[in-house]
């Protein structure tokens, strides 16, 4: 394969393959001095078009977290590579595991939003924000099937101005145990930021809550709170609706990529709902 060639021109020797990404192909390699070392490349030109865009936000960000962030070394249009950070992917969660996170959401969603905009990264208002919900709730009703009870229940929440956030802040949008290095209890790293977009702060919130309930969306939001985080009024409860939106999410997404299997598992999933 020519990121395994890449490898060896780089002087770096070839190790194991990781393919689980949708998006990028992963291998991992070690130097002479035995640092070891992360190789990344796009599987789509479609990806390899945004790569220069997370190249420029991650050297934006890494001396403003708490936490770790790749830090590339080396860039070329078929390939990154960076040194391996430290630890390793959080499971079983260490105690603190909400609080670490808390905290580093807090400091990403402070960084200044003008800033971020010069990388290149989707910007999504406030405003809009709620408008794309809106269409997503209407679409969903007219493609996927929503009963009369959920779309009132969505046209009440998108009425609601306490619920809905006072303004976009940066956020990394994929955050699972699996992006998030631990050592020595501690999470100490933040991987897969091609997700990254600035827009609603609940896309940093759900899929914990998703994974772990309520009581670790609870202390999610305190820690956050803790450590600067800004939240308001309905943001617990706006977190939850996102969290309930996600089978519209994954059934508009089949719908607009073809991919039959999202959009029956979706219908299914609403329908339960009902």
């Amino acid at each position: 394969m020519g990121i395994w060639r890449s490898a060896e021109e780089i002087g770096l020797e070839p190790g194991e393959f990781d393919e689980s990404g949708g998006d990028f192909l992963v291998l991992h390699a070690s130097a002479p001095d035995d640092v070891k070392w992360v190789l990344r490349a796009p599987r789509r030109p479609s990806v390899a078009a945004r790569v220069p865009v997370e190249g420029a936000l991650l050297d934006l960000i890494a001396d403003r977290l708490p936490v770790a962030v790749p830090r590339w070394t080396v860039r070329t249009p078929d390939f990154v590579a960076y040194e391996r950070l430290p630890g390793a992917a959080a499971d079983p969660l260490p105690q603190r595991y909400f609080d670490d996170v808390g905290r580093f959401l807090a400091a990403l969603h402070a960084v200044p939003v003008d800033e971020v905009a010069a990388t290149g990264l989707e910007i999504r208002s406030a405003a809009a924000i709620r408008e794309t919900i809106a269409r997503k709730v209407h679409r969903a009703r007219a493609e996927l099937g929503i009963s009369t009870a959920l779309w009132e229940h969505w046209q009440r929440w998108l009425a609601d101005d306490s619920t809905w956030p006072p303004r976009s802040v940066l956020a990394h949008a994929d955050v699972i145990p699996s992006h998030t290095l631990v050592a020595d209890g501690r999470v100490v790293g933040l991987l897969d930021w091609s997700d990254a977009l600035v827009g609603d702060p609940a896309a940093d919130f759900r899929r914990l809550r998703k994974a772990f309930g309520p009581s670790a969306l609870d202390e999610l939001i305190a820690s956050y709170e803790r450590h600067g985080g800004q939240v308001w009024p309905g943001m617990r409860a706006h977190v939850e609706e996102r969290v309930r939106m996600g089978p519209v999410d994954s059934g508009l997404y089949g719908i607009d990529s073809g991919q039959e299997r999202h959009v029956a598992a979706a219908r299914e999933q609403l329908r339960a709902m009902a």
